[in-house]
């Protein structure tokens, strides 16, 4: 299906479940996550649901986030189900890779896809001082385990002044993964911490490889993808002269890529999100919705699904603060209080970890 601006939606990012298992102080700065308890989470028959919809929109590949996916007490199970829903092309997931040894056998037997490792430095204790757990030993066990299934694996990293940008891309070349550098949103932390990524990631590898070959996604079948078109994401990848693996950036700022969009988002409270840029969201199926059938339910979440990507806007608006959202609040006297808020203002107090990444 086509938004109003002429994008074709097609992909769709699920977040099954809030909570993780570490405490990234980019996503999490509050540590609500203490004792890995999700708040929401959404069961496999209401993700069916959703992406039975979803098909009949046209929208043919999903992502799996969270917070943790694998922490999910179905996520291999749901894998398995939603590769069985006809029109499905791809289903992948994201994750920080800490479960994923003693999961990497059941997804691949699931059928998945593509899995993307979040690994921002393959120094311990500068992991443990991200994280706040000193588990890199798990998650380098997690993605040698999946390697060793055949599983598609490519590492995300997400660029502050800190990252050691050769390192991490010198891991994954031994690892023959992919790896693709991300831009940090001016979502919560992310407004102080944010590198450019092009001079931060190209600079630093120009000087060890020598001048990158920027490679055009959209006319070769992509190494380590699963499909065409560089897994339908955003990344613009280059490849280096002694590196047998890509290396990708994500810009969401400096490189604004929202005239190419094609995503739409569900959190794992069962609502829409049309734009990870903007604090709107829509409901997807009210729990106060009685159904008779199956079919019934099915109609109501496409209703949904096509007022989310009507609305989908035609750019985020992270830092713009010519735009403003409204907030309603009662006083004591049952009176309504309305406050204008600026959309920089809006996106920093949020939190990465609630919005599914």
């Amino acid at each position: 299906m086509r938004d109003r601006f002429g994008r074709e939606i097609d992909y769709m990012r699920i977040s099954v479940i809030d909570s993780c298992n570490l405490n990234c102080y980019y996503c999490n700065p509050q540590d609500n996550n203490k004792n890995c308890q999700a708040i929401n989470i959404l069961s496999v028959k209401k993700v069916l649901c959703i992406v039975r919809a979803a098909t009949r929109l046209g929208i043919t590949h999903f992502r799996l986030t969270g917070g943790e996916p694998l922490l999910h007490p179905q996520i291999d199970e749901m894998v398995s189900q939603i590769k069985k829903i006809p029109g499905v092309r791809s289903v992948s997931l994201t994750t920080n890779a800490v479960m994923l040894a003693q999961h990497a056998k059941q997804l691949k037997k699931a059928g998945i896809d593509s899995i993307n490792v979040s690994l921002d430095t393959i120094d311990a204790s500068e992991y443990e001082y991200i994280t706040k757990k000193p588990l890199l030993h798990k998650v380098e066990q997690g993605i040698d385990a999946a390697i060793e299934c055949g599983i598609r694996v490519k590492i995300n990293a997400v660029l502050t002044p800190q990252t050691d940008v050769v390192a991490l891309t010198r891991y994954a070349s031994k690892k023959g993964t992919d790896i693709r550098f991300i831009e940090m949103m001016p979502v919560g932390e992310g407004h102080t911490n944010g590198v450019e990524p092009y001079e931060k990631v190209i600079g630093a590898l120009l000087e060890v490889y020598g001048t990158p070959c920027h490679i055009d996604t959209e006319n070769r079948e992509e190494i380590n993808s699963g499909y065409n078109n560089s897994d339908n994401g955003p990344a613009e990848y280059y490849s280096f002269h002694g590196l047998n693996i890509r290396v990708g950036l994500i810009q969401a700022i400096h490189g604004k890529f929202c005239d190419t969009c094609n995503r739409i988002r569900v959190t794992a409270d069962g609502r829409l999100m049309p734009c990870l840029g903007s604090s709107v969201t829509m409901d997807l199926v009210p729990d106060s919705c009685e159904f008779t059938d199956d079919l019934e339910k099915d109609f109501v979440i496409v209703q949904a699904l096509k007022a989310a990507i009507k609305a989908k806007p035609g750019c985020h608006n992270f830092n713009d603060n010519a735009v403003t959202y409204t907030k309603t609040t009662e006083t004591k006297t049952v009176e309504t209080k309305t406050t204008e808020l600026k959309a920089a203002e809006v996106n920093a107090a949020r939190n990465m970890s609630r919005i599914g990444g």
